[in-house]
């Protein structure tokens, strides 16, 4: 349901974040990019349920995460980000996203 989708994207980024396997964890963030892609009847999110959910995972999640998974900020820089933006728009991005993760 459409009211669920927002804490499940943040959850699906948390355990993706966590997984220490780098090939699976891209594949888990090419998902998440795919959730975010799809558009109309067929797709399974709501894009906009999916910015909400990402800005739940760094406003509830992230900043804790990064105990358990020091790398965070580089994997969510080098991996997560620019996966992101090949299907949402960067202001969407920029608005949910800490600033310190952008590079310059």
């Amino acid at each position: 349901p459409k009211e669920r989708q927002c804490a499940e994207f943040a959850d699906i980024l948390t355990r993706a974040s966590e997984e220490s396997r780098g090939p699976v964890r891209r594949s888990a963030f090419a998902f998440v990019a795919g959730l975010c892609a799809a558009a109309g009847a067929s797709s399974a999110f709501d894009r906009a349920e999916c910015v909400a959910g990402l800005a739940a995972f760094f406003r509830d999640v992230f900043d804790d995460l990064q105990e358990d998974v020091p790398r965070l900020p580089s994997i969510v820089e080098a991996e997560l980000l620019p996966t992101l933006r090949s299907v949402l728009p960067s202001a969407d991005l920029r608005a949910v996203t800490p600033t310190r993760l952008w590079k310059a």
